[in-house]
C-alpha cells in the first residue's frame, strides 16, 4: 500500500516537473522570436536613408520612396539638359555650315563666343498679363527665365502636388533676393519649413497662388545634398487645368511688381520643343 503512494507521489512529481519545465521552454522561446523580430526591425529601420522632406512627411518609407523619386527625377533633368545642349549645338554647327558669312565672318574675326542660342523670350501675351496687373503706375522689373524642363510623372502626380525645380537647373538663381533665399531655409514657430506665397501666371492665363519651397535631401551616401524649389500649394489645379503631361516641356519665369515676386508658366508647343 505504501509502496502504491510512493509511485503515485513519484509520477505526480514528474508530471509537475514536466509541465513546468515545457512551461518554461515555451517562455524561452517567445522571448528568443521577440527579441529576432526586434533586431529585424532595427535592421530594416537602420536601412532606410532618414532625411528631411518639409511637406510634413511622417512615414519613413514614405519619405525613402520620395527620396528614391527625386534623385530618379534629377537624373532624367540632366539627361535632359544634355541633349538639350547637343541639339542646340547640332542646329548652330548645321546653322553655320550653310551660313554663306560664315567665312566673311571668320576672316573678319566676327563671331559669338555663345554656345547655345539665347532662350525663347516670353510670349507677348503673358507680358500684356503683366502690363494689367501693373496697371496703377507700379514698378515692373525685367523678367528673368528660372528654368526651362521637361515634365516627369512625379511632377504631375496628384499624390506628389508639386513641380521641381532642381537647383543644378536653375539658369538664374537670382530670381530671389537674399532675404527670399534665407527664409526658405528656416522654420516656422510649429517647426515647419518656411514658404513663399506667389501668384503665377498659367499658361491659359489664369492668375493661381501657389506655394515656393524648398527642399534639401540627403543622397543614399549620406554625404551629398540634393536641393531643389519646390511649387506645390494649388500646383495640381494648375496642372489638371491646363492638360499639362510627362514630356511637356514648360518654361518658368519671374518677375517683379512693386518688388513682389511673380511668376509665368509658359508650355512650349510640341513642334518648337526642339
Amino acid at each position: 500500500m505504501a509502496c502504491r503512494k510512493f509511485r503515485r507521489d513519484e509520477n505526480n512529481r514528474f508530471k509537475t516537473l514536466a509541465r513546468l519545465a515545457n512551461q518554461r521552454l515555451q517562455e524561452l522561446m517567445e522571448a528568443d522570436e521577440l527579441k529576432k523580430k526586434k533586431n529585424r526591425n532595427k535592421r530594416k529601420f537602420r536601412s532606410k536613408p532618414v532625411f528631411e522632406i518639409p511637406d510634413d512627411f511622417v512615414d519613413w518609407e514614405v519619405e525613402y520612396e520620395e527620396q528614391q523619386e527625386q534623385e530618379q527625377e534629377q537624373e532624367q533633368e540632366e539627361e535632359y539638359s544634355d541633349r538639350k545642349a547637343s541639339s542646340a549645338k547640332r542646329r548652330k554647327s548645321s546653322s553655320n555650315n550653310n551660313s554663306p558669312t560664315k567665312k566673311k565672318k571668320e576672316s573678319s574675326g566676327e563671331g559669338s563666343s555663345s554656345s547655345q542660342p539665347p532662350p525663347r523670350p516670353l510670349p507677348e501675351e503673358f507680358k500684356e498679363v503683366i502690363r494689367r496687373l501693373a496697371q496703377g503706375g507700379k514698378r515692373v522689373s525685367e523678367e528673368k527665365l528660372v528654368i526651362e524642363k521637361g515634365l516627369f510623372k512625379t511632377d504631375l502626380a496628384k499624390g506628389n502636388n508639386r513641380l521641381s525645380i532642381p537647383f543644378t537647373q536653375v539658369l538664374d538663381h537670382t530670381f530671389l533676393t537674399d532675404e527670399e533665399t534665407h527664409f526658405l531655409t528656416t522654420r516656422d514657430g510649429n517647426n515647419k519649413m518656411n514658404f513663399k506665397e506667389v501668384t503665377i501666371i498659367e499658361p491659359s492665363l489664369e492668375l493661381e497662388k501657389v506655394k515656393l519651397c524648398r527642399w534639401d535631401m540627403n543622397k543614399a551616401n549620406g554625404k551629398n545634398t540634393s536641393s531643389n524649389y519646390v511649387l506645390n500649394g494649388a500646383w495640381s489645379n494648375v496642372a489638371q487645368r491646363n492638360h499639362l503631361e510627362p514630356e511637356d516641356v514648360v518654361q518658368l519665369w519671374s518677375f517683379r511688381i512693386d518688388q513682389e515676386l511673380h511668376l509665368a508658366l509658359v508650355k512650349i508647343p510640341h513642334n518648337n520643343n526642339n
